[in-house]
């Protein structure tokens, strides 16, 4: 088997991490860069399989990215394999890249599968993305659940689902282990893995998800006692507003 090299620019340090973690079990040796100068750097010093460029690297200057990929294809030509990414996923975005010389476009947020299946189109001689569609139909359920360390913020909950907002981009579908403070205050457990079931982008660039979970006896009941908690002191708190209204008055 034939291991590939993949150079990526993206200044999202947390969704470099997360495209690292997709790739490492097939063989993908991932280097990242955070700005042009970097880049530029390692593909002077040795060039990669395949490039992946964020268009949006500087929001002042309306897609860095755009430039360096007309640098590239300038310099280097046009075999080297180059992918375009951006959250915005705008057509006039993906077909002025492709005009300007890249070979495919890749919307964010990430979908590993569709990544994957990308890949191994233009990296022939991988042969664990050659058998990709093997390799995730061996996987078995409990191997799909990750260990992730990221901190997030409870917006919602409910006995159905939490949603939350997290710093690292969460995809659909991935079974993920969280641990934090506010797990160990509703349901007097720290550590829980949930599975993500919706997954989007807010304004300010953070990740936005719902998860899901089968709770067990126990934490539902831990649940039930920490709303009802909840709800008491929203009406104890609202009582107390009422009451130094009448006095002000």
């Amino acid at each position: 088997m034939s291991e590939s090299l993949i150079y990526t620019i993206d200044d999202d340090v947390d969704f470099n991490m997360v495209l690292k973690m997709a790739l490492k079990p097939f063989d993908v040796i991932v280097k990242t860069h955070s700005s042009p100068e970097e880049f530029v750097k390692s593909v002077k010093g040795k060039l990669p399989d395949l490039c992946i460029l964020d268009l949006n690297l500087d929001p002042r200057s309306g897609g860095e990215g755009f430039q360096l990929l007309k640098a590239m294809r300038n310099v280097i030509g046009k075999e080297l394999p180059i992918f375009i990414m951006s959250k915005r996923g705008e057509k006039d975005d993906v077909l002025k890249a492709m005009d300007m010389g890249a070979n495919d476009f890749i919307p964010k947020p990430l979908d590993d599968r569709y990544l994957l299946q990308k890949l191994r189109t233009y990296l022939p001689k991988n042969g664990l993305l050659q058998d990709v569609d093997n390799v995730y139909s061996k996987v078995s359920e409990k191997d799909k659940t990750a260990e992730i360390i990221t901190n997030f913020k409870l917006v919602r909950i409910s006995f159905e689902e939490l949603e939350i907002e997290s710093e690292i981009l969460l995809s659909k579908e991935m079974n993920l282990y969280f641990e934090g403070d506010a797990l160990e205050m509703i349901f007097e457990n720290r550590r829980m893995n949930f599975k993500v079931i919706e997954s989007s982008n807010t304004e300010s660039g953070k990740c936005r998800a719902k998860l899901e979970r089968e709770l067990s006896d126990d934490e539902f009941f831990a649940l039930r006692r920490w709303l009802t908690r909840k709800k008491v002191e929203a009406l104890s708190q609202m009582k107390n507003e009422s009451t130094e209204e009448v006095e002000q008055s």
